[in-house]
């Protein structure tokens, strides 16, 4: 018998004043400009910002209150609008994530945002603002229950997740990922090229060495070196290589600070057949992923990983385009021993085996056109570089094409794919090397793609798409196949992929 529907539910009365803080924040600009503005003119700026203040604080007021929603036996209701009312049937087997996002205030107050998330749309199906940790629980747990899921029973009280830790990342773990993913570079670049542009720059490397000296010139003596114009001194380019070491060394440390406040506390568990990250310090997100969701995961080893000996877990999902929930969701598994990849593949991606993929190289001969892209790119900088560097032209040219060609020699080697009887894998890159593994039943589409050069060289390119890969994702996109095998490719993917039903 169907579970009657609930009562309708109102949020928190905190919730009035996030919503206040919010408004606040949005008008400190505008209370700035009237403020200044108004310093010559008396007291007369203060009514101005309290007309501007009172009728979005009036109508947060009444938004807060008119909110409702309810539990339906099939479906999640929402209720929204003043004016214009609004009523959102979301069912409860659309549902993909149910977030929670806790600032400094909330957990002060024992509330949370709640964010809803269906398969598809540019913005969360639903948001809750504010409500209780209870009854956010009861929401997340009512969810489950009425998909049909599986939890566990409390003698008493209602049914509890028990969640099973897969991975938690230490202090000094978040300190390495610091160190590895160098977050904030744009931040401290602009800080290190606002200084450079206003000045203070020089007089940083004039008070260090006693002397003046110009950073920018220096910059511009070295160009002038290179086409033998005379050489800046020593002690200008030991400043200059001091500044650029200081700066690496600032966005270092920044990242390691926003690591150990953004991902303090960082857990990685499974309950059922869900995941769950929690993590931040001042600012604690929830996020959920249903694991048959997920659509593919790739594994990143760049240069900073390998040297401390680490690796980064990604995962692609189905819908949820909002990109501050997909940042929250993507990594998941920021830092993570190598040798620990295999055992949480197999927690996330229980039906595919690992261990059971061979890998298959890549035609050789895209090798030769590797070495032709390279030729050409550096046919197309002789120009401009031969109007700067003259006669130095040649040696420059012959360096980058020494380059190009290392470069070509260690792509084609890192190129690999291969098929199980329940997935798809595909490895590229050498110095940043990405393995990424997509099951079967998640793919939905597999094209054979050929350019005039591959059809002169008898060669094509099978690419795999699946339902959550981002513009910045690892796709699936195999190159430098020979014909034969490409069609014998494609056509195994696309019946296994038919033989497999679908889900979100």
């Amino acid at each position: 018998m169907p579970n009657p529907p609930s009562e309708d539910r109102r949020l928190h009365p905190a919730s009035v004043l996030f919503e206040l803080a919010a408004h606040l924040r949005r008008l400190v600009l505008p209370g700035l400009f009237v403020l200044l503005a108004g310093a010559r003119g008396g007291e007369t700026w203060q009514l101005w910002l309290i007309v501007m203040f009172l009728p979005l604080a009036l109508l947060s007021i009444a938004r807060t209150l008119v909110f409702r929603y309810r539990m339906d036996p099939e479906e999640l209701v929402i209720q929204s609008g003043l004016i214009f009312r609004h009523q959102r049937h979301v069912p409860y087997e659309r549902i993909q994530n149910i977030d929670a996002v806790q600032n400094v205030f909330h957990r002060a107050l024992r509330v949370v945002d709640v964010r809803l998330e269906t398969a598809g749309g540019q913005e969360p199906e639903g948001q809750l603002r504010v409500v209780s940790l209870a009854a956010f629980e009861e929401l997340r747990t009512g969810v489950r229950v009425r998909r049909g899921e599986t939890v566990v029973q409390d003698e008493t009280g209602p049914p509890l997740r028990v969640p099973v830790p897969l991975l938690q990342l230490t202090a000094r773990e978040l300190v390495v990922s610091g160190l590895i993913q160098g977050r904030g570079l744009i931040v401290i670049g602009a800080l290190f090229g606002l200084m450079w542009e206003t000045g203070l720059f020089d007089r940083m490397t004039t008070y260090m060495f006693g002397d003046v000296i110009v950073g920018r010139g220096v910059m511009r003596q070295l160009m002038r070196a290179l086409v033998g114009e005379g050489m800046p001194s020593w002690r200008r380019i030991a400043a200059t290589l001091a500044a650029f070491a200081g700066f690496l060394a600032l966005t270092r440390a920044f990242s390691v600070g926003w690591s150990l406040v953004r991902l303090h506390g960082f857990t990685l568990s499974r309950s059922g057949e869900d995941l769950r990250t929690d993590f931040g310090l001042f600012t604690r997100v929830a996020a959920t992923i249903p694991m048959r969701r997920i659509q593919s995961v790739t594994v990143l080893e760049g240069p900073l990983h390998r040297l401390f000996g680490r690796v980064s877990v990604r995962v692609e999902t189905a819908g949820g385009t909002d990109e501050s929930v997909q940042l929250q969701r993507q990594w998941l598994a920021p830092v993570i021993p190598p040798e620990r990849v295999p055992a949480l593949l197999e927690q996330i991606l229980p039906v595919v085996d690992a261990a059971a993929v061979e890998w298959q190289p890549v035609e050789a001969r895209g090798l030769r056109r590797l070495r032709l892209r390279s030729a050409v790119k550096v046919a197309l900088l002789s120009l401009p570089l031969f109007l700067v560097l003259g006669r130095f032209t040649p040696i420059l040219s012959a360096l980058l094409l020494l380059g190009g060609e290392f470069n070509a020699r260690r792509s084609i080697r890192a190129l690999g794919w291969g098929a199980t009887d329940s997935a798809v894998f595909f490895c590229s890159g050498w110095l940043w090397r990405r393995r990424t593994v997509a099951p079967f039943a998640k793919i939905q589409a597999v094209s054979l793609q050929e350019s005039p050069f591959d059809r002169r060289h008898g060669m094509a390119t099978v690419v795999v798409d699946t339902a959550g890969m981002g513009a910045d994702g690892h796709r699936i996109d195999v190159p430098f196949l020979s014909r034969p095998v490409a069609g014998a490719l494609s056509a195994d993917l696309a019946v296994q992929a038919a033989r497999t039903t679908f889900r979100w």
